[in-house]
């Protein structure tokens, strides 16, 4: 942590995102414990890896970040998965981390991706490069938690596009997403990740429905 944070740290001091509690970081103890029923038991070998059943807690604070204006529960969702060792080691497999972009007009409208403010914190702590300029997504569409599952198909269908292939190419990517449902988005990222050239691509939600 740098001197500035630390300021800052100590004139407001961390409160955890699910209970408030001051004086134990964004996640205290109590609610870390809590969590634990919700976590998914990933095996790491895998492409894939989803930290917790998207249910109750982690549902209601996902929906807060995305849609009420709670930017700042990215402190959040950084130290679940930070303290967490199995994400940790699966992320270590990678070369860099892509977040799932979302298009230009839904980021004015929001002011941030939600999915960047996490990725880019876990970056910075692991030591993983987190390219946020190779993918787009050049269609603007409906959110897909508004869609049912056929929907959802259809609507994430080629609306993602590589800009510079040569961030890309012969690298091992991981996705980095905040819920998997059917795992549309995922497949499309992954298919024009791997189109462009990218040797691996693996994919990491906070949450899996």
């Amino acid at each position: 942590m740098d001197f500035i944070s630390k300021i800052l740290d100590f004139i407001f001091p961390p409160a955890c995102g699910i209970c408030g509690k001051l004086g134990q970081g964004y996640l205290c103890s109590n609610c870390e414990r809590e969590l634990e029923k919700y976590k998914i038991r990933t095996n790491i070998r895998t492409q894939r890896y989803h930290l917790f059943r998207y249910e109750q807690d982690i549902r209601d604070k996902i929906l807060d970040y995305k849609f009420n204006d709670k930017s700042y529960l990215y402190h959040l969702f950084y130290e679940i998965l930070i303290k967490d060792k199995n994400a940790c080691e699966f992320l270590g497999d990678y070369d860099i981390i892509v977040p799932v972009p979302i298009h230009r007009k839904r980021k004015w409208k929001r002011g941030y991706n939600q999915c960047e403010l996490v990725a880019k914190k876990i970056g910075t702590n692991l030591g993983i490069c987190v390219v946020t300029d190779a993918l787009e997504k050049k269609v603007h569409t409906v959110p897909q938690s508004s869609l049912l599952r056929q929907e959802r198909l259809q609507n994430a269908k080629d609306v993602y596009n590589v800009k510079n292939p040569s961030k890309i190419e012969n690298k091992k990517v991981v996705i980095f997403d905040d819920i998997y449902t059917t795992g549309a988005t995922a497949y499309e990222c992954k298919k024009t990740l791997e189109l462009a050239g990218a040797r691996k691509v693996g994919v990491m939600t906070i949450a899996k429905d």
